[in-house]
């Protein structure tokens, strides 16, 4: 599955960012403040890839 990086909401709370693909708002990413901007280089990079959000919400609800 491939997600579109347009398609993902971040809001910022407090201490960190929730990042959520608008296809699975039950899948919450927190990313803490002071890791966004090594977060999002690791995303254009392609080092971080956002499929992990779905295996993550697979594990979990199996």
């Amino acid at each position: 599955m491939t997600y579109d990086a347009g398609r993902v909401a971040a809001k910022r709370i407090n201490d960190h960012v929730e990042v959520v693909h608008v296809d699975h708002p039950g899948t919450v990413l927190e990313v803490p403040r002071r890791d966004w901007e090594a977060f999002t280089a690791a995303v254009k990079s392609g080092a971080f890839d956002l499929e992990i959000l779905e295996r993550a919400r697979e594990e979990n609800v199996a």
